[in-house]
């Protein structure tokens, strides 16, 4: 029997949404028999990644918000949480397609295990 493997979520998450997935995630692959020590890093970085969007999506939305802000030389210029949102989100997405999150990847793993 093989050693098991365990995942701390990162103390840096502050959403317990991105908690919650990530915690979900790691017991659905431990369930199936998929989780390696080697997926540590990845799901790290996935969490991450997702709480970092959240973090972005806070202030974008809160009511100080907006996409848009003021400069210190009055401005109007794009808020930079929206590109690290934009960042943060495509990185999650590369890593879920890997883990088959997606509806198209979930159906690319299942034709392949066919």
């Amino acid at each position: 029997m093989s050693k098991p493997t365990y995942f701390k979520v990162p103390k840096c998450l502050k959403h317990k949404e991105a908690r919650k997935a990530i915690t979900n995630l790691v017991r659905n692959m431990n369930e199936k028999g998929l989780f390696t020590e080697s997926d540590v890093p990845n799901l790290c970085r996935m969490a991450i990644a997702y709480d970092m969007y959240l973090s972005c999506v806070d202030i974008i939305y809160s009511e100080d918000g907006g996409m848009t802000m003021i400069n210190l030389k009055g401005e109007l210029v794009k808020r930079p949480e929206v590109n690290i949102m934009r960042e943060s989100w495509s990185q999650y997405l590369e890593l879920a397609k890997e883990y088959g999150l997606t509806t198209r990847s979930k159906g690319l793993i299942k034709s392949l295990k066919s």
